[in-house]
Formats: C-alpha cells, sequence, structure tokens
C-alpha cells in the first residue's frame, strides 16, 4: 500500500484513520480467533457414555465465550465453560485419583494454534 502525505494535516489524519482500522481489525481477528478456539473445544470436550453425576447437560454444551475486553490496552477474549458447569472442566482436564488426565483443553490450544495465527495474519492485513 503506498501512501503519498503532503502536509502534517493530511498525514495526522491519515494515521487516525489508519488507528482506527487497526483496532476494528484487531478486534475482529480476536473474535475469529476465539470462535475457532471454542468450535474445536466443543468438539474436543469429552462426553462420559453413562449418566452424569450432576443432573446436567455434558460438558461441551457449556463451552462460552466471554465479552471483548480492551480496558488493559490489549484485546482480549476468554473461551472456557460457563459457571454453571465450569468448575467440572478439571477434573477430567487435569484427572482424579480413580481418573487419567485426558488435557483435552491443552490439546486444543496446540491444536488450533496455526490455524488461529493465520486467521490473525489474514484477518490484519492492511
Amino acid at each position: 500500500m503506498s501512501v503519498t502525505v503532503t502536509g502534517d494535516k493530511e498525514m495526522l489524519a491519515y494515521l487516525a484513520r489508519l488507528d482506527k482500522s487497526v483496532d476494528a481489525k484487531s478486534r475482529k481477528a480476536v473474535r475469529d480467533g476465539a470462535g475457532i478456539f471454542k468450535d474445536r473445544l466443543v468438539d474436543n470436550t469429552p462426553v462420559y457414555p453413562g449418566k452424569d453425576h450432576s443432573g446436567k447437560t455434558p460438558l461441551a454444551k457449556h463451552v462460552v465465550t466471554g465479552n471483548l475486553r480492551t480496558a488493559t490496552g490489549e484485546v482480549e477474549q476468554n473461551v472456557g465453560y460457563d459457571k454453571e458447569k465450569g468448575y467440572i472442566a478439571h477434573f477430567p482436564n487435569s484427572g482424579t485419583s480413580k481418573q487419567d488426565p485426558q488435557h483435552f483443553i491443552e490439546d486444543t490450544q496446540t491444536e488450533v494454534t496455526d490455524t488461529i495465527i493465520a486467521k490473525f495474519i489474514e484477518d490484519l492485513q492492511l
């Protein structure tokens, strides 16, 4: 992209437009990345074949994305499990005395990293 700037005011106006464009694109990139991770986490979350002891729907149906946040100056969006059943996720993921760890959360992070980075690059093109 080539831009010709002839004066101070024109340069400042161009920088302001560029700043808004980058902000919007970074928000889109984070939303898209969170969506990719959420979809894959739903697929990778194990579903117990028997009756669930909590009496609630399977853990995979409780994967949620949080609101987009920019308060720290960084754009971020949490992906995880909701409050209704989220506290249970660490048992199958980390294991218990009666259950081996499955590490599905960490495996999902590793699995989608390249896909999310590729999506970030695509979304952040100026």
